[in-house]
């Protein structure tokens, strides 16, 4: 089932979008035994590693951005499914004008396109930060897998008159500001949302598999270009949201998509 959920920061309201669900299988998670990915599921009543694909609405004023897009149509029937999520909530395509990739992996960018490659979202500029847009946009970095970039060029080149470069720790106006999460890909960013005195953070990919990754954060997956680097990337904002109690969601939160983690030990615990 596909939804929206709504959150209130301040005068910003922030829809997750649903845009899919799936399941991962255990070579996901290579660096991590089975054994072990069996008993977190046990622990946490699961027989399987569920996983959502989110995007993200945030309404401020009359701006309406849009953090990352799903899978379009790549992903076949278990994603795609952002337009009917955003038509349920009253929003046409035309109405956003700005696109926030957290970063350039074919769910989060899929639907910034159509299947011809032209802009999907005629009246936004997409914004991403400087390290994502120079790893993605050198070719020597897929001299093996040039298959891989083939789909973030396309959405590079759609949008390439209307294209914002940032800092990967920038203030992206209207109480938006972008956090350096790098890791996952060359320039991972989160995106920070704060009004008033309230804030929420959009995680971007810190997690993939909610019932493995909290209690033990040091569960990395296939898709991480850094494992290191983005096991310190997702301790950095772990660490931040449990100190500071702050709401947030991910890319990959299962349904509501809306939490707060709070930390026991070495393991955090996810307070839906």
């Amino acid at each position: 089932m596909n939804h929206a959920t709504k959150t209130q920061v301040g005068d910003i309201e922030i829809f997750v979008l649903n845009d899919g669900n799936t399941t991962f299988e255990t070579d996901t998670f290579t660096a991590t035994s089975t054994t072990e990915i069996k008993s977190l599921l046990d622990k946490a009543g699961q027989s399987s590693i569920k996983t959502s694909f989110n995007a993200f609405l945030i309404k401020s004023g009359d701006e309406v951005t849009l953090v990352d897009s799903g899978a379009g149509e790549l992903f076949g029937s278990i994603a795609g499914n952002l337009n009917t999520v955003l038509n349920d909530i009253g929003i046409a395509k035309s109405d956003i004008t700005k696109l926030i990739a957290t970063h350039m992996h074919p769910d989060h960018i899929g639907g910034m396109i159509d299947s011809n490659g032209n802009r999907y979202f005629d009246n936004a500029e997409l914004v991403l930060s400087i390290k994502e847009h120079t790893f993605w946009s050198n070719s020597k970095n897929f001299t093996n897998h040039p298959e891989q970039q083939a789909h973030a060029l396309k959405v590079l080149n759609a949008y390439s008159d209307q294209l914002i470069l940032c800092k990967s720790d920038a203030d992206l106006g209207r109480g938006l500001s972008s956090i350096d999460i790098p890791g996952h890909t060359a320039g991972h960013i989160g995106v920070k949302v704060s009004s008033s005195s309230s804030q929420f953070i959009i995680a971007g990919d810190i997690v993939h598999a909610q019932h493995l990754q909290f209690i033990n954060p040091n569960i990395g997956v296939t898709f991480d270009q850094d494992y290191d680097m983005a096991k310190k990337s997702r301790l950095k904002m772990f660490n931040m949201l449990s100190a500071e109690e702050i709401p947030f969601s991910g890319g990959h939160l299962l349904s509501p998509g809306v939490a707060t983690i709070s930390r026991d030990g070495s393991e955090y615990i996810l307070n839906v």
